[in-house]
């Protein structure tokens, strides 16, 4: 089978870096007190700077998904030097679209306004990136295309914005309730998740007179057929582990009024399933795979808090597979957690560095919570 390989890469951040202090003052106050939880939050995820697509000075949306994504797929093709109109294939990814229907992927070629292509639509939780590479990759791998690009974009400030919660307050404050907050596992999402969009270029051939990357193999393990949900929105859990759709309810306003068109994280199953599932996963692989610590020079961790890094440190390391945290690359603190975006942007962050050097290999490692998945993916500079 053709090897394909990434050629270029991009990221969009939108707007100017937010700080802690001011994430409320973008996103809104829920109440009339600052969040109580901030500081806790905060300190865990180890984030300091993020972006949203709000205008600070109205609280409205900048962009749409598919408007950042398109930016991410102008860019990456730019830096490639290579025309829209050659691109054989959108991947497309997010975990919450704007819409239901139509696919993400054709709002996206939409805004791209190009000529007619093949398109697809991935929509997950973190992986979501991942298997749009896979997607753009096999494309390639099959002579289906010589270009392909895969792109992947969050824009969860539109779930965290303060009218995507009035419902559920209002309601809450009405019953009179002794805590009319919204729950710690909302409070939770609201400082630790933010905005962006990334693309790669994928072709046949590697790029002259730059390194470029070869996709070596991409590898994505899901746990939902053995544990429950952890991170959802538009459902209610159930006994069984999954969920009960909103549209199943007596009424779109009482999904409204009880939150469950908001997003939700289950963090007692999150530290008890995030890291294993990891190491699970890894077993599976290194099989597969023939993983070997001491092939990978650098690791490319996508965890959704400076909480995990040590814990996933350890995890690896117990199971027979350590990276010293020299070969680390994460740009969590500044860029924040951008979801399936983030994967492609670190990459994106990476290869800017200039530390990467020809005949390398770069490991990604990208767990997903939202029923437990995890995906590796190995990359050869050359």
């Amino acid at each position: 089978m053709p090897d394909a390989y990434i050629t270029a890469t991009s990221a969009v951040l939108p707007g100017p870096p937010i700080s802690n202090d001011e994430i409320e003052a973008v996103l809104g106050q829920l109440g009339d007190q600052p969040s109580r939880l901030r500081s806790r939050i905060l300190r865990n995820n180890g984030i300091r700077t993020r972006h949203y697509a709000v205008d600070r000075e109205t609280g409205r949306p900048t962009h749409t998904s598919a408007q950042l994504a398109a930016e991410a797929v102008r860019a990456a093709c730019e830096g490639r030097g290579v025309a829209l109109a050659d691109v054989g294939l959108l991947a497309c990814a997010t975990s919450i679209p704007e819409q239901v229907v139509p696919g993400h992927a054709s709002m996206v070629h939409g805004e791209l306004g190009t000529h007619p292509c093949e398109i697809a639509s991935l929509q997950g939780v973190c992986c979501a990136g991942v298997t749009a590479l896979k997607y753009a990759a096999m494309a390639v791998q099959t002579g289906g295309t010589s270009l392909a690009v895969a792109s992947a974009v969050e824009r969860t400030s539109s779930v965290l914005r303060r009218a995507a919660f009035t419902a559920e307050l209002n309601a809450r404050t009405a019953a009179e309730e002794e805590n009319p907050f919204i729950g710690f596992d909302q409070e939770f999402l609201r400082f630790m998740l933010s905005d962006g969009a990334s693309a790669a270029v994928i072709q046949d051939r590697p790029r002259e007179g730059a390194v470029s990357l070869r996709i070596e193999w991409i590898e994505l393990v899901s746990y939902a057929n053995e544990l429950p949900t952890c991170m959802y929105l538009g459902g209610e859990p159930t006994p069984s582990g999954g969920l009960a759709g909103y549209r199943d309810g007596d009424s779109l306003d009482r999904a409204l009024r009880a939150g469950t068109l908001n997003l939700h994280q289950d963090v007692k199953l999150l530290a008890a399933h995030m890291v294993e599932t990891c190491a699970r996963s890894l077993e599976v692989v290194r099989r597969k795979r023939d993983l070997r610590a001491e092939s990978v020079d650098w690791l490319l961790p996508h965890y959704s808090s400076d909480f995990f890094r040590a814990k996933t440190h350890d995890a690896l390391e117990a199971v027979g597979f350590p990276i010293p945290y020299e070969k680390w690359c994460s740009n969590l603190t500044e860029r924040g957690n951008t979801g399936c975006a983030s994967p492609l942007i670190m990459l994106h962050d990476f290869l800017a560095s200039g530390r990467l050097r020809a005949g390398q290999n770069v490991l990604l490692l990208v767990p997903e919570s939202g029923r437990f998945s995890c995906a590796w993916v190995l990359l050869k500079a050359v």
